[in-house]
């Protein structure tokens, strides 16, 4: 009998260590609160350790961001003041999370010994009293409810700055939301001003132990108006860099649209028979629109063919300029055009393979206009456009530091996150309110508006659905301004920053004193003021200039009878080769629109642009021939 007691007792203590279970065997929390507010804890766990959670040491989360009650972000202070385990100092690091900080502690190239072990984190922290109008309070969530081990028995000891009793205090055990009081209060009669927690059942796996207690006014200082001002500053950082950068440079385009970016006075207008002296159709365009574009290109192109330069080949299917000897001038930016067209090859077919070519073309009639009416006839503002540029990634960049200070972690990368996605909303919006200005047609128009706004929707939505779960109040949102205003002012002042001179807003009268001739189909309008007899000659001579002014479809209805008998082609048969006996209006839609079209797909390099807003084409894009198949 003795024998089988003696195995029996060698068998369970063979099985005692494969029982046992890593758990906190006690968790003290010590609250010592300042006279200032501060609260100085030290917190004693003593864990049982056995190699399976526990190999390296233990994290501890304190959370470090709440919302009050009046929904408005507060961030607390938090700092660590020295760790121990087993009366020995014990490596440990920061790490931010979601709404707080995690102290890992212990050293990857050690392993905790098996057992029990004492863990000392002391810390401190700010924020944590209520200061109410006949009260100051305290309610501390000693433990914190998600620890992966059970408690078999916590305590929380709260001391104030003075040795007086409390009003009222209360403990609450269990998991989040419980009311359950499986705790008693021992007072310390040795110490007054000192209560303690403890509970008198174990506290399971996410459950802990809160408690509160209240006292008298006048034992702890409530913090200053400059404290708690510093602290709604710094609860807002990226709010109010947000806000304040977004004023500031709202405010700035605005005084610079004042100062520069206003257009003088449009004169009257007057009817034109004929373009202003000098100007070319690339030029009347680039004077109207004051930029450069496909359309300015397909203008000039058209021009060259009128002034027997080129010749167009038109098979239906491609299209082939090729040069052709003239002793008519050109201006200065046509004449640098046809040399960068034609310097390798006396024929050049508008497919994308040639798109190098077409695009030292287009650069040398840009520049080319550039030179001669950039800064006489217009201003770019670009100086006062770069300051406007600065001013806006200052503000994003004060924005993003903030929102990762103040919010910190996860969610202050979230938000980040979700600012830049809506900014690319911004953006396309920006560009949305300048695209399709000139040089479309309303289809391409419309095309083009429904794309960016899909994207703007798509990328919009997702960057606001992530920043919005970053918000716990109102005020967290002033962030977005960023996105849905500055970015769309900012994008489309490009546009409407440059300004045209005194003079060159009398050239910008005159060009469209042109056009009211050119697109005005109902002749009983002009006839008081004489306009020249139509003929073929005229149709072909200003049609380059209808297509720079976007009125080539009016300009055709006006010669639809007099083109009627020989075919619209025949007035341009000089320089447009073409199968096709169209009528004015295919003509000028293939002259016009389509060619732009063409002009603006061949140019493009592959993979640069979307041939889903309509800039595509059959066979233009990378790629080509075929195959098969840690």
């Amino acid at each position: 009998m003795s024998r089988l007691l003696i195995a029996g007792i060698a068998l369970l203590a063979t099985l005692a260590p494969a029982m046992a279970e890593e758990r906190i065997l006690s968790f003290v929390s010590d609250v010592v609160v300042a006279r200032n507010g501060d609260l100085d804890v030290t917190e004693t766990i003593r864990i049982e350790a056995e190699g399976e959670q526990i190999r390296h040491g233990i994290v501890r989360d304190f959370p470090t961001r709440y919302q009050d009650r009046r929904g408005a972000s507060v961030v607390v202070g938090f700092s660590v003041e020295g760790i121990s385990r087993d009366g020995k100092a014990e490596p440990y690091a920061l790490e931010q999370i979601g709404n707080g900080t995690r102290i890992r502690i212990g050293s990857a190239d050690a392993l905790v010994p098996k057992g029990p072990h004492d863990y000392v984190i002391h810390y401190k922290t700010t924020r944590q009293i209520g200061f109410f109008s006949d009260f100051d309070e305290l309610t501390w969530n000693a433990t914190g409810t998600d620890w992966t081990f059970p408690i078999e028995s916590a305590e929380a000891r709260i001391t104030l700055p003075e040795a007086v009793s409390f009003q009222n205090f209360i403990a609450y055990t269990g998991p989040p939301g419980s009311r359950d009081h499986a705790a008693s209060v021992i007072w310390d009669t040795a110490h007054p001003g000192t209560l303690l927690f403890r509970t008198t059942a174990p506290l399971a796996i996410g459950s802990g132990l809160t408690v509160s207690a209240s006292w008298q006014k006048g034992i702890v200082d409530p913090p200053s108006f400059e404290r708690r001002a510093l602290w709604w500053i710094f609860d807002n950082l990226g709010a109010l860099a947000a806000l304040a950068g977004s004023v500031v440079t709202l405010a700035y385009f605005f005084l610079a649209w004042l100062k520069v970016g206003r257009d003088p006075p449009r004169g009257p207008m007057v009817p034109l028979f004929a373009p202003p002296d000098g100007l070319s159709a690339a030029a009347a365009r680039y004077v109207s629109a004051m930029a450069f574009d496909d359309r300015a290109f397909t203008a000039a192109l058209l021009d060259l063919g009128v002034h027997g330069h080129l010749q167009l080949a038109d098979s239906g299917a491609a299209l082939v300029v090729t040069r052709q000897d003239s002793p008519t001038s050109l201006a200065a930016p046509e004449t640098d055009m046809e040399a960068a067209l034609f310097g390798a090859s006396a024929a050049v077919p508008l497919v994308q393979k040639n798109h190098t070519v077409l695009q030292t073309a287009k650069t040398a009639l840009s520049r080319g206009l550039a030179r001669s009416y950039a800064g006489t006839i217009f201003h770019w503002n670009g100086g006062w456009l770069a300051v406007g540029l600065l001013l806006t990634a200052v503000t994003y960049i004060f924005t993003g530091l903030g929102l990762a200070l103040s919010m910190g972690g996860d969610r202050g990368v979230q938000a980040i996150v979700g600012l830049l996605f809506a900014s690319v909303a911004g953006i396309v919006v920006g560009i949305a309110l300048n695209a399709g200005q000139t040089g479309q047609s309303l289809f391409s128009r419309l095309l083009t508006w429904i794309f960016l706004g899909v994207f703007a929707i798509a990328f919009g939505g997702a960057g606001v659905i992530a920043f919005a779960e970053t918000i716990v109040a109102p005020f967290d949102a002033a962030p977005l301004l960023l996105p849905a205003v500055v970015l769309p002012v900012l994008v489309s002042s490009f546009g409407w920053m440059r300004s045209p001179t005194a003079a060159g807003q009398k050239l910008r009268d005159s060009v469209a004193g042109f056009r009211h001739y050119l697109g005005t189909a109902e002749e009983h309008r002009l006839e008081v003021l004489h306009p020249p007899e139509k003929t073929p000659a005229l149709f072909e001579r200003y049609l380059p200039y209808a297509v720079a002014l976007d009125v080539e479809n009016a300009w055709a209805a006006k010669f639809a009878d007099i083109l009627a008998t020989a075919g619209a082609s025949a007035a341009v048969a000089s320089w447009y080769m073409t199968s096709s006996h169209r009528d004015p209006s295919s003509l000028v839609d293939r002259l016009g629109s389509s060619l732009s079209q063409t002009v603006a797909a061949a140019s493009t390099a592959p993979g640069s642009s979307s041939g889903s807003t309509g800039g595509g084409s059959s066979g233009s894009g990378g790629g080509g021939g075929g195959g098969s198949g840690w």
